[in-house]
Parts: structure tokens; C-alpha cells; sequence
């Protein structure tokens, strides 16, 4: 079940990153809500169910360090997707960086678990 598992987070956490960078990147607003809300949103809950079923069957606690500062810059990360498709103008280098920055940090706290 944890290999099952972790093969889903990956392909989720590769989901989260094209719909957020999706939500972006394209010029059209439309196109990019679509990549926002057909894409990372459902690929971020897919990767949380993921993760919290890989620290349930590691036994692990759900209140370490590295556990909640990925869910905080994650749903961070979640939010900066919604703030770029909630408005034409919401496009740009910052709003890239409040994206992105986020997720990456995630994945490292995922990957290295300080």
C-alpha cells in the first residue's frame, strides 16, 4: 500500500506543478482557470489524501515539523494559484514566484524531511 501510495503522490505532485504553472503561464484567462481548477486543484487534494495515507500507514505523527510546514506552503501555494486566475491582471513574475517558491520548498520538505 505505501508503494501504491507514493507512485499517487508522485503523479499528483507532477499534476500540482503543471496545473499551477499552467495557471500562469497561458495568456488567456480561461486557459488558464482550466489548468487551475481542472488540474492543480484536484491534484493538490489528491497529493494531501496521498500524503496523510502515507503517514497513517508509517505510523508516523501528524504534528512533525516537516509534515506541517509542507500542508502551510502548499495550501500557501494553492492559494497564489487562485489568486492568479481570480482576476486577467493577476499575471506575472511575482505572482510566478509566490507560486512556485512555495512548492519547491514542499517538495524538499517531502523529500529530505528535516
Amino acid at each position: 500500500m505505501v508503494v501504491l501510495l507514493r507512485f499517487l503522490k508522485v503523479l499528483a505532485v507532477a499534476g500540482v506543478f503543471t496545473g499551477s504553472i499552467g495557471a500562469f503561464v497561458p495568456r488567456d484567462l480561461r486557459d488558464r482557470r482550466l489548468f487551475a481548477y481542472a488540474i492543480a486543484g484536484p491534484s493538490y487534494g489528491l497529493a494531501w489524501l496521498c500524503g496523510f495515507g502515507l503517514v497513517a500507514q508509517e505510523e508516523q505523527s501528524f504534528l512533525q515539523g516537516w509534515i506541517l510546514g509542507g500542508l502551510a506552503l502548499s495550501f500557501f501555494a494553492l492559494q497564489a494559484v487562485l489568486f492568479a486566475v481570480g482576476k486577467d491582471e493577476r499575471r506575472g513574475p511575482g505572482v510566478a514566484i509566490a507560486i512556485l517558491a512555495p512548492l519547491v520548498a514542499t517538495v524538499a520538505l517531502m523529500v529530505w524531511k528535516p
